[in-house]
């Protein structure tokens, strides 16, 4: 089915239930989105502001580290809900990853194709194939935004070997220990008698630390959060005590986090882990139950997310080089801040519709055609 203005619903979008979608939460994705969108135009707006001129979006706190947030939660509670049948199927173990990097590469490679044409001058072959690939263990970024990307694609590793047979559960349970382990600090573990976790962080070092990051928290706490979901099933009273409960802590902690635009110090990590997990399940438990409805237009924001997510920083890196010096102040600055937003919101909606969505239908069709094959190992279907 077509939706209006040429966005199908992803299948990546909202979470699957039976048939059903969680469509709800695809608006928070949107927002999520938007918020780093704005967080990251406003300064890039700036400067093309006469001297002496206060920033365009002034002094109004955009929430860009609370978006990220509640995207990686959101990842953990959609992977954990879409995969309840996957768990211990050999299988689905590789067709999970090939779908999660055909979601991540498509988009990001074509938005990467930007500042390779106006950086090419600096790409050297090294330092080209660890952004193409997102290697975990590199941090050196075209795209700003695609250090989020990598610790994606760490979550969805240690995910995916979590759905082994027999030896999955002890390998979450080992990387949820081991990522916890090193969120101790170090005088607790010495009153408490245990060994501090340098051979850990040396361990880990190779990916960039990432495998045992304290944003691994966001994830788990998503897994939580889904696992709650399917097995307890909230009902009505306690889905809403759970969304106000989770909002009013997270709008109670914000002031701590400069209003969202910083993530804080380790404490603040499992704390907002926690609340934001709440929202989600609440929310998530409240449209279940048919008092939220997100409907086909959340659907469309949802799939447009991802877009918007990896294209906004390429694109304002290309007009920070194209655009000639200026002087703006007053409407002429906020009618470029319009513009801009304009631009990139226009160009995320094209490449929904035109690149991404099909290139999604087109490596859904491949694998189809690979699994009829004969001999190939069947695995139950999941809906991302």
């Amino acid at each position: 089915m077509v939706l209006h203005a040429g966005v199908r619903p992803d299948r990546d979008a909202g979470a699957g239930i039976g048939a059903a979608k969680l469509t709800t939460l695809e608006w928070g994705r949107f927002l999520a989105a938007t918020a780093v969108v704005f967080g990251h135009t406003g300064p890039n707006v700036d400067k093309l502001a006469a001297p002496g001129v206060g920033p365009v979006l002034g002094s109004w706190p955009v929430p860009g580290a609370l978006g990220v947030t509640y995207f990686f939660v959101l990842s953990g509670f959609v992977m954990m809900m879409v995969h309840a049948g996957d768990w211990g199927n050999l299988p689905a173990v590789p067709r999970f990853w090939w779908r999660r990097l055909c979601r991540i590469y498509p988009a990001y490679w074509l938005a990467l194709l930007i500042p390779f044409f106006f950086l090419h001058s600096l790409i050297t072959p090294e330092a080209a194939m660890p952004m193409i690939l997102l290697s975990p263990g590199h941090d050196r970024e075209f795209i700003p935004a695609a250090w989020t990307l990598r610790h994606e694609l760490v979550f969805y590793f240690f995910f995916g070997l979590a759905l082994i047979p027999r030896l999955g559960p002890a390998i979450l349970a080992v990387w949820v220990f081991a990522t916890f382990w090193r969120w101790i600090p170090w005088p607790v573990l010495d009153m408490l008698h245990l060994p501090r976790s340098v051979w850990l962080s040396r361990v880990a070092n190779p990916w960039g630390m990432r495998a045992i990051s304290y944003f691994n928290f966001y994830f788990m706490a998503g897994l939580a959060a889904g696992w709650i979901f399917m097995r307890l099933r909230p009902g009505r009273r306690t889905s809403l005590a759970l969304a106000v409960l989770g909002a009013t802590l997270v709008l109670v902690t914000l002031p701590d986090l400069a209003w969202g635009k910083e993530y804080g110090g380790q404490v603040m990590f499992m704390r907002m882990a926690v609340q934001v997990a709440l929202l989600v399940l609440g929310l998530a438990g409240l449209e279940r139950h048919g008092v939220l409805r997100g409907g086909p237009l959340a659907r469309r924001a949802g799939a447009l997310s991802y877009p918007l997510y990896v294209i906004h920083m390429p694109l304002l890196l290309a007009l920070e080089i194209t655009l000639p010096k200026l002087a703006l102040s007053g409407p002429a600055l906020q009618g470029a801040l319009v513009a801009v937003l304009t631009l990139i919101y226009l160009s995320a909606w094209l490449i929904t519709v035109l690149f991404d969505q099909p290139v999604q239908r087109a490596l859904r069709a491949l694998e189809y055609r690979v699994r009829r094959r004969p001999g190939w190992a069947a695995a139950p279907q999941s809906r991302v």
